[in-house]
């Protein structure tokens, strides 16, 4: 039934209790924090209560009487005793409340992002108000109870990012309405899907954020600090006067948002000119792209999305004059296996298959590495399986905001940092000379914007080389063909990324980082650091 899909899609949103996988190196983690979490709040509530105890009671004598002390036998059976039921308390259960990656419902975070992870507690009902407008006389509309359903629903939540509650109602609409099946839940928030797939956004004029909660302050403080009809404590907001007028005063609030849904009118079938509008505009043209990336999404699940890519050789292997020799010093450093550890905090955005199956590839252990960045945390370009965007590997050349070293590229590949530099320049040559470079070797990268600011330059620019078919560079969500073709894009800002491909693919991206103003990477003495290696 209707109402029964409607129910099991708010669930689908809502955070759930969930058995610990072993296995799943996420689940084991986000385990860990919530018990950690658990045991510091047991902690600061038991000092708490001591501290309490200690001011409450008058301090006691510490002498007793020696008929008064208690059996050396029933003291140790009794000290036993609680050990053990302290023991039995603080086993570890094996059931977690597992947060979701809202990766998708706003556009201010990415799934690596920590706050990407949010609890979204419960959507519910709240009701259905029923009204209708009418113009008498010219005047402005009036509202009265009528025949059109309003339909009020809340959701609560720990934190709610910048637009998230407006694209889960925008997604939940679009699947009760049968524009998108429920099967995009599973799309939407998983993680290890490295694309973007944004939810509808909602209108704006619905929302209103409905009250806040201080659970915790309310058990320190004893007393009610939200509007609501309570008797869990005696003092604060739980007064019949304030909470009927909180509530009067929300039933205005949908009355008045109710009221804009008018203001552009309705059509002949009746229909709110505002919700054409937006169904229009937003949500079918959302819900065509949104079933290929569904279609996309399963046949990755079934771990056919590689094999639906044409054969490398369709591509032919002509290769641009202006890129013979940059490709060439490419190859030949890839040939060498001398391609350069990754570090764990590009790892981070990076997609690769480990070699070892057996090895854990969430984006939660992932983020505990970067977050180390130490020489142990980075990974080898190696270690990787080959081809379709498995193997990656990228490093940086050229000028480093911290000027007091240089990326070891510069020594260990100093002819092809040269041609890199002077491919920049070939391929756009009114373009202000960059003061870096990120090389990239089979990098398939996850949905990521760069970080620091630009600086000198309102844009990257980046092209694709070698013998690959895919690998398109997503922007935004718009598809960009760079093999062989260099484009502009604003990559502090935009949020980009690497759709999967087959063969070799080789990409460069010239940039200049905060704090390398004026510099650039052009006018380095690579004749000096060819000698210093080969010395």
């Amino acid at each position: 039934t209707y109402l029964g899909l409607m129910k099991k899609v708010m669930q689908a949103f809502t955070t759930q209790v969930e058995d610990v996988d072993q296995n799943d190196s996420g689940a084991v983690l986000e385990k860990r924090f919530s018990d950690a979490k658990r045991n510091k709040q047991k902690q600061h509530s038991s000092t708490k209560q001591q501290q309490m105890k200690q001011q409450k009671e008058p301090q006691k004598k510490k002498h007793r009487k020696q008929n008064q002390a208690p059996n050396t036998q029933d003291k140790k059976c009794n000290e036993e005793g609680t050990k053990e039921a302290d023991d039995s308390t603080n086993l570890p259960t094996k059931r977690f409340l597992r947060r979701k990656r809202f990766h998708n419902f706003s556009p201010n975070v990415l799934a690596h992002d920590f706050l990407a992870y949010r609890r979204l507690d419960r959507i519910y009902h709240r009701g259905t108000i029923r009204l209708d407008s009418t113009t008498q006389d010219g005047s402005e509309s009036v509202l009265h109870t009528g025949s059109r359903p309003f339909v009020v629903f809340s959701l609560t939540g720990d934190l709610f990012l910048y637009q998230q509650a407006r694209r889960v109602i925008g997604l939940l609409i679009a699947i009760l309405r049968g524009c998108i099946d429920i099967d995009i839940l599973d799309l939407v928030f998983d993680e290890n899907y490295a694309h973007l797939v944004s939810a509808p956004l909602a209108p704006s004029l619905g929302l209103m954020q409905g009250e806040a909660t201080y659970m915790t302050y309310e058990g320190r403080l004893n007393m009610v600090l939200n509007a609501r009809r309570t008797r869990a404590f005696s003092k604060g907001f739980n007064d019949e006067d304030v909470v009927t007028s909180v509530e009067q005063w929300e039933e205005s609030v949908l009355k008045d948002i109710a009221k804009g849904w008018y203001l552009d009118g309705t059509g002949a079938n009746g229909q709110l000119n505002a919700e054409r509008d937006w169904l229009e505009t937003v949500l079918y043209p959302w819900a065509k792209k949104a079933r290929d990336e569904l279609d996309n999404y399963r046949r990755w699940k079934a771990g056919e999305l590689a094999s639906s890519l044409p054969p490398v050789v369709s591509v032919g292997t002509s290769v641009p004059d202006v890129y013979v020799k940059c490709l060439q010093l490419l190859r030949e450093a890839d040939a060498n296996g001398a391609w350069p550890d990754t570090s764990a905090q590009r790892q981070l955005v990076m997609l690769s298959t480990p070699n070892d199956e057996s090895l854990t590839t969430s984006l939660t252990a992932a983020r505990m590495a970067a977050k180390t960045n130490n020489s142990e945390s980075r990974s080898c370009a190696y270690s990787f399986k080959e081809g379709e965007g498995g193997a990656s590997g990228s490093f940086s050349v050229g000028i480093m905001p911290d000027r007091s070293s240089q990326p070891k590229g510069n020594l260990q590949f100093p002819q092809l940092v040269k041609a890199a530099f002077e491919l920049e320049r070939a391929l756009f040559p009114d373009r202000e000379p960059s003061s870096t470079i990120a090389i990239n070797r089979n990098a398939q990268f996850r949905p990521h914007t760069d970080k620091g600011a630009g600086a000198g330059q309102s844009t990257s620019l980046i092209v694709a080389m070698g013998n690959f078919v895919g690998g398109e560079l997503m922007v935004e969500g718009e598809k960009k063909d760079i093999r062989y073709n260099g484009i502009e894009f604003n990559g502090w800002k935009q949020r980009h990324w690497t759709l999967p491909f087959k063969g070799e693919r080789y990409s460069l991206v010239w940039f200049t980082p905060k704090g390398c103003e004026g510099m650039r990477g052009i006018d380095i003495d690579f004749d000096s650091l060819s000698r210093e290696n080969q010395a």
